[in-house]
């Protein structure tokens, strides 16, 4: 860490367990490294700040513009603040049925890429692939050819850090596209903020839909649980679809160094509860954005009732950039890329839990750090925030602690070779959860009982 007496915000960051691990600090500081953690998460090593202007790349630094600044300036602020400006909202699917199958959801991001690469809008995709090297599974690369695009297909729950694609990026001239979770996109919107060049390098922005990010240890666990040990995991396809069972019902598929094949539904694995958030990094406890606000396209998964039951996929689809419209109107005339409009009520519903979460949990959350004077990252206000109930505040409490005992659990799992450690730990707050939850029901069962009672005694009067 830094010897210097003040602090810079990336400092706090690190210190405070805010840090993402997105890399961009490292990115314009040669005095700063990541490193790949023995929790599974990376974590910048700072041996000197050599770039004060790192506070205005970190995205949960405070010094740098948060995602209203960012946004696009020619479009007007709409009336769901949860999403952010916005040209159009969709629900759709590539055409090409083997595209679709290959993608975790509708196959639209991969499709948008393509279509920008073939209109020599962009000749570069800055975007997330398998790693080939040992002891991680994904990182950022540049590609540079649609067949290469096509190896970025699918979501991976998986840390990985941009500071080697940056270095690329400076030193190779062309036109990219970025793809990111929102807190990646904000981190190289703030960098082209103050780096003109690489400003003119990057084009476009493609945001992924974002519940909370995870460690590398959410697949070993999953893949410790088909009997595939973290050691012995070659490859993960966190999407794999099942075409017999709705399309939020996917499953995992594990490859082991043995090349064989390990597959189960997710839903019969242990800690894969997504609310209940094990390994979910605290940084994402304190992000506001879950569609991707500042990029240009956000594509996320139509969790809805109308799309669920077809097992191939669809994708919702955020536009905020006059060309990316225009390309998905022909391909929608061309038949290449279905889309049919969609409310910003529909959008809203399909990532309800999140922005539960993500902006009434966060209000709570930033006001016990307020109210102890300690450095928290500063979040926007947001109109029709609740202030919630006691119930609904021992449960964000109650999956907060979990979330960051399930890194330390995992890590003596793997140290005694032991996996029921971890699914001990899991089993035994299950079922504490599952009791908060039932508290919470009756709770609000009692409370629109006593409304109920009241409108009566009142109109009897």
């Amino acid at each position: 860490m830094s010897t210097s007496l003040i602090k810079t915000d990336v400092e706090k960051v690190v210190d405070g367990g805010f840090c993402v691990g997105c890399g961009g600090c490292a990115a314009i500081d040669s005095g700063i490294n990541m490193r790949f953690m023995d929790s599974g998460v990376y974590q910048p090593i700072i041996e000197k700040v050599t770039n004060p202007k790192i506070d205005e790349v970190c995205p949960f630094s405070n010094k740098g513009p948060n995602e209203d600044a960012l946004a696009n300036p020619s479009m007007d602020k709409t009336d769901e603040d949860k999403l952010g400006t916005y040209l159009s909202l969709k629900a759709g699917y590539d055409l090409d049925e083997s595209a679709r199958l290959h993608s975790s959801s509708g196959g639209g991001a991969s499709w948008i890429l393509k279509q920008l690469f073939e209109r020599g809008l962009i000749n570069k995709v800055i975007h997330v692939t398998e790693s080939d090297e040992e002891g991680k599974l994904f990182k950022y690369s540049v590609s540079k050819s649609i067949d290469e695009i096509n190896q970025g297909a699918k979501t991976r729950y998986y840390p990985i850090e941009l500071s080697e694609v940056i270095e690329f990026v400076k030193n190779n001239d062309a036109n990219y596209a970025f793809v990111g979770v929102p807190c990646f996109v904000k981190a190289v919107k703030r960098l082209a903020v103050i780096d003109e060049d690489f400003s003119r390098k990057l084009k476009f922005t493609i945001s992924i839909f974002c519940g909370h990010l995870k460690s590398a240890a959410f697949g070993e666990s999953l893949a410790w649980q088909l009997g595939v040990s973290p050691i012995k995991i070659k490859k993960i396809d966190f999407r794999h679809k099942i075409l017999s069972a709705p399309a939020n019902n996917y499953g995992i598929k594990v490859t082991d160094r043995e090349s064989e094949i390990h597959i189960s539904p997710m839903n019969e694995l242990l800690g894969k509860d997504w609310g209940m958030g094990a390994f979910r990094l605290k940084a994402c406890d304190f992000c506001d954005d879950i569609v991707g606000e500042v990029a240009d396209v956000s594509f996320g998964d139509a969790w809805l009732d109308k799309y669920r039951a077809d097992s191939k996929g669809t994708n919702l689809i955020i536009i905020r950039n006059e060309i990316i419209e225009d390309i998905f109107q022909k391909g929608l005339q061309e038949k290449s890329f279905y889309t049919e409009e969609i409310s910003s009520k529909e959008v809203v519903k399909s990532q309800d839990a999140s922005f539960r979460h993500r902006r009434h949990g966060v209000k709570h959350r930033t006001k016990q750090y307020e109210k102890s004077s300690t450095w928290h990252p500063i979040k926007r206000k947001f109109s029709g925030i609740d202030n919630p109930n006691f119930l609904t505040k021992l449960n964000w409490n109650f999956r907060a602690n979990y979330s960051q005992q399930s890194h330390e659990y995992f890590l003596k799992a793997k140290t005694k070779s032991s996996l029921d450690v971890y699914t001990n730990f899991v089993k035994t707050n299950t079922a504490k959860a599952q009791r908060i939850q039932k508290l919470i029901s009756h709770y609000s069962r009692l409370g629109r009982l006593i409304r109920k009672l009241l409108l009566k005694q009142n109109k009897s009067r």
